[in-house]
């Protein structure tokens, strides 16, 4: 049987976690949106740079669209978890460890897909005509920002799961 501190200290590291959760989330759709009006801007004003605008347009759409849907669905797990950690503590807590462990393990390899996307920038900056290389350097700001947001993602997680294991 669970403490009253026990169930507090489990309510702050769901809140915390979940609020970590929806601010990466909101980050993530917002440099979606960010790209898609780069792209505009781009397509608009810069004439000879389709294939850059084409690109940070589907940058933005592979950054808008997951953002809001895990905008969204965080708000539903984070009631989830609440509703499921008070009706039976233990079962949560061993059910959410065990989701922990398969998250820490995706995120694991989206580092690896991570370092394929800046080498593949790399390459796409190398073989863009000498004049355009310039134009192709609106996108490493994000090239290196995805990974840290990967990065600090895998850390709040690690922070929830030891939380979660602790008595």
């Amino acid at each position: 049987m669970s403490t009253y501190s026990e169930q507090a200290a489990a309510r702050r590291a769901i809140d915390t976690y979940f609020a970590g959760e929806r601010r990466d989330a909101l980050v993530f759709a917002l440099l979606g949106a960010a790209n898609l009006g780069a792209f505009l801007a781009i397509l608009l004003a810069v004439p000879g740079q389709r294939l850059l605008a084409l690109a940070l347009g589907l940058i933005g759409l592979l950054e808008i669209v997951p953002g809001f849907w895990a905008l969204r669905r965080q708000v539903a797990r984070h009631a989830d978890a609440l509703v499921r950690q008070r009706s039976d503590p233990e079962i949560w807590r061993t059910e959410e460890s065990d989701r922990l462990r398969r998250v820490l393990a995706a995120r694991r390899r989206l580092r690896i897909a991570d370092a394929a996307f800046v080498l593949a920038f790399v390459v796409v900056v190398l073989m863009a005509p000498p004049g355009e290389r310039v134009a192709w350097l609106a996108v490493p700001g994000q090239v290196m920002f995805l990974p840290l947001l990967n990065i600090a993602m895998a850390r709040r997680t690690r922070r929830f799961a030891a939380a979660l294991a602790a008595p």
